[in-house]
């Protein structure tokens, strides 16, 4: 009795054991597949973000004969302010901000050419980018600028005018076409170049 018992547990023995072998590979199996299925997913998003970086760093800015695209913003006064309001006008739209040293090296010139000039159909459009209000205020203040500050507070403009870096200026003629546009810090020459001519 006894040895009929113990022939029969070994030789079921073997077979639970195959059994479970068989499972434990098979889980192996399935967990290696959801792993690659998982890295291609994660690799094929990251292609599409590195696609979106490079499309949006490649974007140009706008060039010279294309229209200005329109644009409204306060204004430091709190009252809303469109480019369109300007048409008609020799435009200088210059994005800054107050941490930039190159734009507040640039803006005495700015601001003196503007004053030579306003009575002939000039007019700048000074897009501060993405600071508080009251920072703004302080800075215009303390200079004595006069020209129109504008509060691009979520960067809405220098995301439309593809703006990489500060400061950015656009001359835009009486028509409303851009007729220049100059990354970094502008001179009283390069006004006088650009500006000149559309007056």
């Amino acid at each position: 009795m006894h040895s009929k018992h113990g022939r029969k547990r070994r030789v079921r023995q073997p077979s639970l054991a195959k059994s479970r072998n068989n499972w434990f590979y098979v889980n192996i199996v399935v967990a290696i597949m959801l792993i690659l299925v998982g890295v291609a997913i994660l690799f094929w998003m990251g292609q599409q973000s590195s696609q979106q970086q490079v499309s949006s760093v490649r974007a140009p800015l706008p060039q010279q004969g294309q229209p200005a695209p329109n644009f409204s913003l306060m204004s430091l006064s709190g009252e809303p302010v469109s480019l369109s309001d300007y048409s008609g006008q020799v435009v200088l739209v210059n994005m800054w901000a107050t941490w930039c040293p190159p734009c507040k090296a640039e803006m005495p010139t700015i601001h003196e050419y503007y004053q030579t000039h306003r009575n002939d159909g000039f007019v700048v459009l000074a897009v501060n980018s993405q600071e508080k209000a009251a920072n703004v205020n302080s800075f215009i203040q303390a200079t004595g600028f006069t020209f129109p500050v504008l509060l691009d507070d979520q960067a809405t403009v220098m995301d439309q005018y593809n703006v990489l870096g500060l400061p950015t200026s656009f001359i835009i003629g009486r028509d409303g076409t851009i007729q220049h546009t100059h990354t970094g810090q502008i001179t009283e020459d390069q006004l006088e170049q650009y500006i000149d001519p559309l007056l």
